[in-house]
């Protein structure tokens, strides 16, 4: 396997410090069921998902969290670029399933220009 392949299966967490610092100079895009925020990283691939209280009590914000790990891991080998991603979930999700998680996702990926332009058009809705 690759170096490049490898990057992209096994995605690391982001440690504590890292976040203000992603938020403050990440890219973000906004959907109806989650909010991304980006940051270029030169090697390795990380990620965290984020579900306030706002979102529901723990029960919904841990499904909430699952919808979000599983669309990451659904969309993470088609990234062009490594990266610290966020993932925060909005109230909306709660009444979503995972394929239409994912396609927010992959939506919200290809508006900041992180997979290629060939997954989108793949059913050909976009």
């Amino acid at each position: 396997m690759a170096e490049d392949e490898s990057r992209f299966r096994k995605h690391g967490k982001i440690r504590a410090g890292e976040f203000e610092t992603i938020f403050k100079t990440g890219h973000k895009a906004v959907g109806d069921l989650l909010v991304l925020i980006y940051a270029p990283k030169e090697k390795d691939t990380v990620f965290a998902v984020i579900a306030s209280r706002k979102v529901g009590k723990a029960v919904q914000r841990n499904r909430a969290k699952r919808l979000l790990r599983e669309a990451f891991r659904i969309h993470g080998n088609e990234l062009t670029r490594a990266g610290a991603f966020i993932l925060i979930a909005r109230r909306s999700i709660l009444q979503k399933k995972t394929p239409q998680v994912a396609q927010e996702l992959e939506k919200l990926l290809t508006r900041l220009k992180l997979t290629s332009d060939v997954t989108m058009n793949r059913d050909g809705n976009d």
